[in-house]
């Protein structure tokens, strides 16, 4: 892994370091993943924005470590291993899909509270808003063969990967402890945070999948974590909509959003 210094943390995966990046997107990739979910986008995005996708322990690089199960303890040790980030010279947005999302808000309030600088822009995707009850709760306690049968039928995870036992031993137990953590979202002093107090003020754009389970009403309660400007917007395909069929349109939709042109 090579980053540069201000990324210098295993919180935190960059494949390519643009040290006089004028933005940086911190991307949170969804539950059961890790940052190559992300690997194609430092090819989309101008060559003066520098990708950093999160890298939670249990996954990848970081096996060996144990996932963390809780949404409150993950957001807090999220924080303090970005912290340099979220304040050194480079502004940042950060973009999340499923539980990443639910992570990214959570950072992004984390930063607001510690008085560190709001991201520029709150992507959320595929994930419905704080107020709406999850959807599938306790699926860390389902068998293996529910969980690859819920896999299969959300799409994004290869069939020679679902059908390769030995595979299968690495990802499920991470992905356990990824649905035990998005389970605790709703009990979270950060999900008690929403609504009328508003408190974000970055603007917030909201993505969905036209055939995702969660509709565009739950992904509209998106617009009441901040008193700045949200939009929201719908794509083709289902939860893993932002891989195929809509990776185009979303990586456009992520450059208009940030004001990157192209």
């Amino acid at each position: 892994m090579t980053t540069t210094p201000s990324t210098a943390t295993p919180w935190l995966h960059v494949t390519t370091p643009r040290p006089d990046a004028r933005l940086r997107l911190v991307c949170l990739h969804p539950a059961g993943a890790g940052p190559m979910f992300f690997r194609s986008w430092d090819a989309v995005l101008p060559q003066d924005v520098e990708v950093a996708a999160v890298h939670l322990p249990g996954r990848e690089s970081r096996f060996a470590e144990t996932p963390v199960p809780d949404y409150q303890q993950a957001v807090a040790a999220l924080h303090a291993a970005l912290r340099p980030v979220l304040t050194d010279a480079t502004p940042y947005a950060l973009f999340g899909h499923s539980m990443g999302a639910l992570l990214a808000y959570g950072l992004a309030v984390a930063a607001r509270r510690h008085g560190d600088p709001e991201p520029v822009r709150l992507f959320v995707s595929g994930s419905a808003g704080p107020g709406v009850p999850r959807r599938r709760r306790g699926r860390h306690t389902w068998t293996d063969a529910e969980l690859v049968d819920d896999l299969r039928a959300m799409g994004g995870t290869p069939e020679e990967v679902l059908a390769d036992r030995e595979l299968l031993e690495l990802i499920l137990p991470p992905l356990r402890a990824d649905y035990a953590l998005c389970d605790t979202f709703e009990s979270s002093p950060t999900a008690a945070a929403f609504g009328a107090a508003r408190v974000l003020t970055c603007p917030v754009s909201i993505l969905g999948g036209e055939d995702d389970e969660y509709t565009a009403e739950d992904l509209a309660h998106w617009s009441t974590v901040t008193s700045g400007p949200s939009v929201q917007r719908a794509f083709p395909g289902g939860h893993f909509f932002l891989t195929s069929p809509s990776a185009d349109a979303v990586h456009a939709t992520v450059r208009a959003d940030l004001g990157l042109g192209g």
